[in-house]
């Protein structure tokens, strides 16, 4: 496969991490709407003891996991035809150019992906794979072995880049919020750490997770903060490429990750350490991400609405930059999921019945993503073959 020849650029990796977000979006309403008590997530055992309650209750899971398990397929073929596309397009003459201009920052499109293809396998194995949990002690410092070589991989593509752009005068004119693309991937991988920080019960692997979660946290958090800061008045005053509309929508996953990692950590130094944190710091927390989320929607729209980003990539000219609509549609459904069972129902804003009024429309926004990544993908997709990358 040469690049040059399909068309592939590292953007498309975007792809692969769409693919992977819709398979957690589905993966939310399992761990929301099957109960397992003394559990913090379902796990084979109990999403077949609620199958086996009801009808309905074993046509929802059945549905879910047949979601689950299409939408893995593609994201795990997705991430195989990304590696080999990079390995080309370094390969390409291509590369050199592209590595020493503002675009180079996407090659962290690399640890993202493969940070969100190790969160893909661990859902894949709690919803399919009986008696996991009873080795969780013995796998959760393999995933932390696995998020501090992807968060290696990120530090390095990160310095070696700003390094290449050091001193020189490189134009970021029209870009948007591109640069935000290391604070995503740095709250990927923050988010895959607070996940031992949660779950396990050995103090040394909880700690480890912890510790290295709060510290991509704060990476993240600097790289968002400072490039919105230096970038909106730009924005302002030169514009956004109609191509660059969907960054201005990157805070949104950002913000999910973020959040659902601080969430974590709160849940982890509650259950390990005695940290009582009730449920007013928990749904504080995650409403000041959502309000985030919901600035940065505004602010998006209202360029897209000037530019025409939507319908230019969507309609007009989809492309690899168009997958970038993906995360932002996935992030603000499960970071609202969240909201509605962590932070509402606990303190009584909404019940059992009400919660209804905010997940249908939640659950036509999740179909109408999956409706668009289809579109996507049968326009927006190179000339790159993806069936013989997983044979």
């Amino acid at each position: 496969m040469k690049a040059e020849n399909c068309g592939f650029v590292p953007l498309h990796g975007l792809a692969a991490l769409g693919a992977g977000g819709l398979t957690v979006s589905v993966f939310v309403w399992l761990l929301f709407l099957t109960p397992h008590p003394e559990l913090p997530v379902p796990v084979f055992e109990t999403i077949n003891a609620y199958a086996d309650t009801s009808t309905v209750a074993g046509g929802l899971v059945r549905l879910l996991q047949t979601g689950i398990a299409l939408l893995a397929t593609t994201h795990i073929a997705l991430v195989v035809w990304m590696l080999k596309g990079l390995s080309a397009f370094k390969k390409s003459g291509q590369y050199s150019e592209f590595w020493k201009s503002h675009a180079g920052i996407q090659w962290m499109i690399r640890p993202l992906v493969l940070a969100m293809f190790i969160n893909v396998v661990f859902i894949l194995g709690m919803v399919f794979v009986p008696g996991l949990w009873s080795i969780r002690e013995w796998l959760f410092p393999l995933a932390l072995i696995g998020f501090a070589l992807v968060g290696s991989d990120a530090i390095s593509i990160w310095t070696s880049h700003l390094s290449e752009l050091y001193g020189n005068n490189v134009d970021s004119s029209g870009s948007g919020l591109a640069g935000m693309f290391p604070a995503f991937t740095f709250a990927m991988v923050a988010v895959g750490f607070s996940a031992s920080a949660a779950m396990s019960h050995v103090k040394v692997t909880a700690g480890i997770g912890f510790v290295g979660a709060v510290l991509l946290i704060i990476f993240a958090l600097f790289i968002a903060t400072s490039h919105f800061v230096t970038q909106f008045p730009a924005m302002i005053r030169d514009g956004v490429r109609p191509a660059a509309s969907g960054t201005l929508w990157i805070a949104i996953p950002i913000s999910t990750v973020l959040g659902i990692a601080v969430f974590r950590l709160m849940m982890g130094a509650q259950h390990l350490w005695g940290v009582q944190v009730g449920n007013l710091i928990p749904a504080v927390t995650l409403l000041i991400f959502f309000a985030a989320q919901l600035f940065f929607y505004f602010l998006g729209r209202a360029v897209m609405k000037r530019n025409n980003g939507w319908r230019f990539l969507v309609e007009k000219s989809p492309q690899a930059a168009s997958f970038s609509l993906i995360c932002p549609e996935v992030g603000f459904f499960v970071l609202s999921m969240f909201l509605v069972f962590r932070a509402l129902m606990p303190l009584g804003i909404l019940d059992t019945t009400t919660q209804w009024f905010l997940l249908v429309p939640l659950a036509a926004l999740q179909i109408s993503t999956i409706i668009l990544f289809v579109r996507l993908m049968r326009s927006a997709l190179p000339g790159c073959p993806i069936k013989p990358a997983v044979r």
